[in-house]
C-alpha cells in the first residue's frame, strides 16, 4: 500500500481498489459517522450560555447540527449538562438525540465520554467514527467535514485533526479503533492523554479554512466570530458563492489582501529592550518583567534609529508586557521632542504578546529539567508544535495570532487615516513586540516556512525594516 503524502508515518491507508469497492457498495456514504455536540460545560469564560449565542439568524447549536447534516451526517448527537432545559427545546425542534452528561461538573473529557457511550448505541455494529465538534466553534464548514471524511476514507484507523496556517483547530475525527481506550480512560490529562500515545496516528489535515481555528471562549472570541461571520457573507453574497466555498476562497486570498494593505509603507518591527535579569535562565513567554538599564539604552538607541530612517508613524503599536510598553514609551518620548511628531501615542495589544508557555512561563529552565524530563525533551525534538498544556502555545498558534494582530494594526491605520483626513501613503509603522512575534511576521510576510525561519537572530533593541513602497 502507498504511503501518502503529508500523512504521518504509521497510519494504514487503503488502495485505491479497496475505496473504489466500498463507494461500489455505497459503504462510504458517512451513514456510520456518528456526530457529536460538546455543549455540556458552564461557558464561565464567556458569561453568556455559548450554546444558545446568536450567528446570524441561527444559534451556535444549530449552526453545527445544520453543518453536519448538509455534510452527509445523519446521526447527530449532543451532549448535555448545564442549563440543559434551556437546549432540550432547541435539540428537539432540529431533531438532534440528547445525551445528558450527569458529571458536567468533572469536566470536558467526561462529556466526550458520554458522547462516544451514547452513539455506540445508535448503530448496530457501533459508528465507524466520531466528530468531536464543541460548542464554541460553530461556523466549521460541511466542506470542512467533507474532506476530513474523504481523508478517513484513505486512513481509516487515524486521529484527523484540521489545521489552518499550520495551527490546529476543530472538528477532532475520532476513529472506532480508540473508542475504547478513551472509554477506559480515567480521566488524567483528558483526551490529549489519550491522542498523544499515538502521535503516529495523528494525521494533521491542512483545510485552507479559518473557520476551523475560530472559537469564542470569551466576549472577545466571540465578537470575533460575529466578525467573521459578516465579513465571509458579505464574501459569498459579492461572488454569488456558498458559504462553504467562500470559506477557503476568503482565507486563501488573506496573505494577498495584507500585502495590498501594505503597499506604499514601511513596516519597523522592533524587539524590546533587555530585560532585568535573573539569578538563573528562566522560561521567560508571557512573565511581565521590566527592563534593565542596558535595555533602556537600547530602546533609546532604537529611538535613534528610527528618527535616522525618517520614520513617521500616526502611532506605536506594542505589546501590553511590560518590556515592550517601556521600550515603546521611550521610543515615543524622543519622538516627541520632534516638532511634528510631538502627540505620538501608544496603542497597546495583547495580541503582540510573546508566546504563552502555559504552567512553564516564568520557571527556571533547570526546574523543568528536572520535573519533566520527557516532556522537556519532546520540546526540543517538536520545538515549532510541541505544548504543554492548554493554556501554553507554539509556534503556529503565535503565527496565528500575531498575523491576525498585523490585520488588525493595518485596518486601524487606515481608520486612522480617514479620521485625520489624511492620504499619506508613504506613511510607516512601528510595532514594538517580541522575537518570537517578529520572526513569525516576518516568515509569513516574506513565505518562509516556520521549520526555516524560527531560529532568526534579532538584538535586544534591534530593528528589521520591511519597506513596500517599491
Amino acid at each position: 500500500m502507498k504511503q501518502k503524502s503529508g500523512t504521518d508515518k504509521g497510519a494504514i491507508e487503503r488502495s485505491e481498489a479497496e475505496i473504489a469497492a466500498a463507494e461500489m457498495l455505497g459503504t462510504d456514504r458517512h451513514d456510520r459517522i456518528a456526530g457529536i455536540i460538546l455543549a455540556a460545560g458552564y461557558s464561565s469564560r464567556m458569561g453568556d450560555f455559548k450554546p444558545l449565542l446568536q450567528i446570524g439568524n441561527r444559534t451556535a447549536v444549530e449552526w453545527i447540527a445544520d453543518t453536519y447534516k448538509k455534510s452527509g451526517i445523519s446521526s447527530v448527537l449532543a451532549v448535555t449538562g448545564y442549563k440543559r432545559e434551556l437546549l432540550v427545546p432547541v435539540l428537539e425542534k432540529k431533531g438532534i438525540r440528547e445525551a445528558y452528561n450527569q458529571e458536567y461538573d468533572m469536566g470536558m473529557f467526561t462529556s466526550i465520554q458520554r458522547g462516544i457511550r451514547e452513539a455506540m448505541t445508535v448503530f448496530a455494529d457501533g459508528p465507524e467514527g466520531y466528530f468531536l465538534m464543541l460548542a464554541d466553534s460553530p461556523l466549521v464548514s460541511a466542506g470542512v467535514l467533507k474532506k476530513i471524511m474523504d481523508q478517513h476514507r484513505e486512513v481509516p484507523e487515524a486521529f484527523i485533526v484540521p489545521c489552518y496556517q499550520g495551527k490546529k483547530g476543530h472538528p477532532l475525527f475520532i476513529p472506532a479503533c480508540f473508542a475504547e481506550e478513551i472509554l477506559d480512560h480515567k480521566g488524567e490529562g483528558g483526551l490529549k492523554a489519550v491522542t498523544s500515545r499515538h502521535e503516529d496516528r495523528m494525521i494533521k489535515l491542512e483545510v485552507g479554512d479559518e473557520s476551523v481555528v475560530l472559537d469564542m471562549d470569551t466576549p472577545q472570541g466571540y465578537q470575533e466570530l460575529l466578525d467573521y461571520y459578516e465579513e465571509r457573507s458579505s464574501y459569498a453574497q459579492n461572488r454569488g458563492i456558498d458559504w462553504d466555498e467562500a470559506g477557503e476562497t476568503a482565507s486563501g486570498e488573506q496573505d494577498a489582501g495584507l500585502k495590498l494593505m501594505l503597499q506604499g509603507k514601511r513596516l519597523f518591527l522592533v524587539r524590546h529592550g533587555e530585560i532585568r535579569q535573573h539569578s538563573e535562565k528562566i522560561f521567560l513567554g508571557q512573565t511581565d518583567v521590566p527592563l534593565s538599564e542596558k535595555g533602556r539604552q537600547q530602546a533609546a538607541e532604537a529611538a535613534e534609529e528610527l528618527l535616522g530612517n525618517e520614520a513617521r508613524p500616526l502611532c506605536i503599536y506594542s505589546s501590553d508586557l511590560l518590556r515592550a510598553a517601556e521600550t515603546a514609551e521611550l521610543i515615543r518620548a524622543r519622538f516627541a521632542e520632534e516638532e511634528n511628531l510631538s502627540e505620538l501615542s501608544i496603542i497597546c495589544d495583547s495580541r503582540l504578546r510573546e508566546m504563552s508557555l502555559g504552567c512553564w512561563d516564568g520557571c527556571f529552565i533547570r526546574e523543568i529539567m528536572e520535573q519533566y524530563p520527557e516532556e522537556y525533551k519532546r520540546r526540543g525534538e517538536n520545538l515549532l508544535t510541541y505544548k504543554f498544556d492548554h493554556s501554553s502555545e507554539n509556534f503556529y498558534d503565535l503565527q496565528y495570532r500575531a498575523m491576525k494582530a498585523l490585520r488588525g494594526i493595518l485596518k486601524q491605520e487606515r481608520a486612522i487615516e480617514i479620521g485625520q483626513n489624511t492620504e499619506n501613503k508613504t506613511k510607516d509603522i512601528v510595532i514594538v513586540s517580541h522575537w518570537g512575534v517578529i520572526n513569525v511576521i516576518l516568515c509569513r510576510l516574506l513565505n518562509v516556512p516556520l521549520e526555516n525561519g524560527n531560529r532568526r537572530p534579532i538584538t535586544n533593541g534591534g530593528i528589521i525594516a520591511l519597506d513596500f513602497r517599491i
